[in-house]
């Protein structure tokens, strides 16, 4: 069983509209919740985003051609939600039964009210939540290296653990065999766990570490006493990976060299505030949990 990780907006958007439908059982999202009613007010009423909601919330297991499983560890939006329309009449039935009809118009139907929904959501949010997630894949990542997949596994949640080449979630033992083993850290899914046990591989979706930072600011960002932290340009430099960004584009907005952006870069991925990924030929940083913590003068994660 090959262990990796993926950050799915796709899935964080549908993670989200299951916490919209119940949000009593997370109430440490509350305040995600009551902003996020407003936004989803001019969707309800349709009769596609209604059934959409309908599927993705009232049953314990999603419809997986909703959510495929990410096959990198970033895909995005654009491109997770254009999957739903390549899903065959036989995914769509083992998904849902006879019940529910979608032909290639609901499949479209399906996809744009996937896309509306995220751009309601969770677009806004996008730059800090990838932040987050990415920082946790980060940190797992070194875990993995460092002590092994067992150790990680057991590490991402009470009710998740792991023996030989089986996964327990719940109690309930799934042996991987040839399958990959999908880890899709999440900002709304806590304080559970969701296990996708599909034939080609498993997904478990787990609570990112560092979710809070996204919902509980202080009201008087320490900015100065940040740059005598870690240095005026670093602090700025952290202050601009609010959105990932390449180290061309930070230099224009910074006015230094790319050598002094990538040197400072290195700087504060080594502790643990930005993370860098390749996006084709480009390579993109953005900040953590700890990152944002720190950029927003934040005294609670």
């Amino acid at each position: 069983m090959a262990l990796r990780f993926a950050v799915s907006p796709l899935w964080e958007t549908v993670a989200g509209l299951r916490v919209l439908v119940a949000p009593g059982y997370s109430a440490v999202h509350q305040r995600w919740v009551t902003w996020a009613e407003e936004r989803l007010a001019g969707l309800r009423g349709d009769p596609w985003f209604d059934l959409l909601v309908r599927l993705v919330t009232s049953e314990p297991v999603i419809p997986e051609f909703l959510i495929p499983t990410p096959g990198l560890r970033f895909v995005g939006i654009d491109a997770e939600v254009d999957a739903v329309l390549r899903a065959t009449p036989e995914r769509v039935t083992a998904a849902l039964g006879d019940s529910t009809v979608l032909d290639d118009e609901g499949l479209v139907a399906m996809r744009d009210r996937l896309h509306a929904a995220h751009e309601a959501v969770i677009a806004p949010i996008w730059p800090r939540l990838e932040g987050v997630l990415q920082g946790d894949v980060e940190r797992r990542g070194r875990l993995l290296v460092e002590r092994g997949a067992p150790t990680v596994v057991h590490a991402l949640h009470d009710a998740v653990g792991m023996r030989e080449n089986t996964l327990v979630v719940n109690g309930v033992p799934t042996r991987a065999g040839e399958r990959d083993l999908v880890l899709v850290p999440s900002a709304f899914i806590w304080p559970h766990v969701y296990l996708r046990d599909s034939p080609v591989r498993l997904a478990l979706c787990y609570p990112a570490s560092g979710f809070g930072s996204l919902w509980e600011h202080s009201d008087a960002p320490a900015q100065p006493a940040l740059g005598r932290l870690i240095g005026q340009t670093r602090a700025r430099l952290l202050r601009e990976l609010d959105r990932p960004s390449t180290v061309l584009e930070l230099a224009g907005r910074l006015g230094v060299t790319v050598g002094a952006v990538s040197q400072h870069l290195t700087v504060l991925r080594a502790a643990g505030l930005a993370v860098s990924r390749r996006e084709g030929r480009e390579v993109v940083s953005l900040r953590t949990a700890l990152g944002l913590a720190l950029a927003e003068g934040e005294t609670r994660a």
